[in-house]
């Protein structure tokens, strides 16, 4: 089955790039400015998802509290001059990018993490001209899965629900997709896992990204 779809839009990491050693690598650097025991990077890239305040109640347990508003400034300049280094796209995310704007889709970015970083991100990978509108976390009140961002990103390009895909690798993803009444698609290649994607109910699934041209007209 193909889907009719004229805007497309993506969350960030695990969609786009996989970013999580330079997360992981400034959460410890934070960690050891802090007094404390470093984690296992694996450890740090499970807690990606909802937002670097979610990374942080992860790690610092029943510390998050009384250590969170000393850890966020710490991290936040550490990873705003570290956040390309070892970051990457996945493959095939610059030719299915390509394609799409070849074929005249307008693509947008919704994620969790601050703009300035996604920005940046994007720049140093050679994404950033793909998007139109990047909608991050200081620009929404409530985070997805609230439809928020998204419905931010469909004002802004006057686009309809009906011929829009969104595309996520978690559950929030999807669910933020279903409440503002667009197409959705998990991916089982990020941070999510497979189980926690089939279990929102997206409307297609894909397990590389080369796929998704194929699947929309």
């Amino acid at each position: 089955m193909q889907w009719r779809v004229q805007t497309v839009i993506f969350d960030l990491d695990g969609v786009l790039i996989d970013s999580g050693k330079d997360i992981a690598n400034a959460v410890n650097f934070t960690l050891q400015t802090l007094g404390r025991p470093t984690l296992p990077s694996e450890q740090i890239i499970g807690y990606i998802g909802p937002g670097i305040e979610g990374i942080w109640h992860q790690c610092l347990g029943v510390d998050a509290e009384q250590l969170l508003n000393v850890a966020l400034p710490i991290y936040k300049a550490r990873y705003r001059e570290y956040c390309v280094v070892e970051t990457t796209f996945y493959p095939g995310i610059p030719e299915t990018l390509s394609q799409l704007k070849s074929r005249g889709k307008i693509m947008a970015v919704a994620t969790n993490k601050p703009e300035v970083f996604t920005r940046r991100i994007l720049e140093g990978l050679n994404l950033a001209s793909y998007f139109d509108v990047v909608v991050g976390a200081e620009s929404v009140q409530r985070k997805k899965p609230d439809p928020e961002a998204i419905q931010l990103i469909l004002a802004k390009l006057g686009a309809s629900p009906e011929t829009t895909l969104v595309v996520g690798d978690a559950n929030t993803d999807i669910q933020a997709a279903k409440a503002a009444k667009t197409i959705s698609c998990g991916v089982t290649y990020g941070y999510g896992s497979r189980q926690e994607i089939l279990e929102a109910y997206p409307d297609f699934v894909i397990d590389r990204a080369e796929e998704l041209s194929r699947l929309i007209l």
